[in-house]
């Protein structure tokens, strides 16, 4: 008697639920291996119980769980200054700000235009 191939079992187990949802996973968890440049995993864990007690099982419950451990993109820092009064704000609270202006058109002036 020859051994049924696990590729079969998984495709019939919960009517192929379970390898559709393996499939999307790991395109899923691929992307964010690519855009993260990190690892990630995926894991079929299969539980096997028998559905009798003593030497005359003939039936068995299998239950599946597929987790995926996706990396996440850095989220990275930001700064702040605390203010006297224990607040944040984005300046530092003793420096003055420069009040800027636009500088004019932006059209080169020819110096004997700029003389008269």
């Amino acid at each position: 008697m020859t051994q049924k191939a696990f590729a079969l079992v998984l495709q019939d187990l919960r009517d192929g639920r379970t390898h559709s949802e393996l499939t999307v996973g790991m395109k899923e968890l691929l992307a964010a291996v690519r855009d993260t440049g990190k690892a990630g995993t995926i894991t079929l864990e299969l539980k096997v119980k028998p559905t009798a007690r003593g030497n005359e099982v003939s039936k068995v419950v299998i239950t599946d769980k597929v987790t995926i451990k996706a990396p996440k993109p850095e989220r990275g820092d930001d700064y702040f200054f605390v203010t006297d009064d224990d607040n944040l704000s984005r300046n530092h609270p003793r420096q003055h700000t420069l009040d800027l202006r636009e500088a004019g058109s932006g059209k080169p002036v020819e110096l004997k235009e700029a003389m008269q």
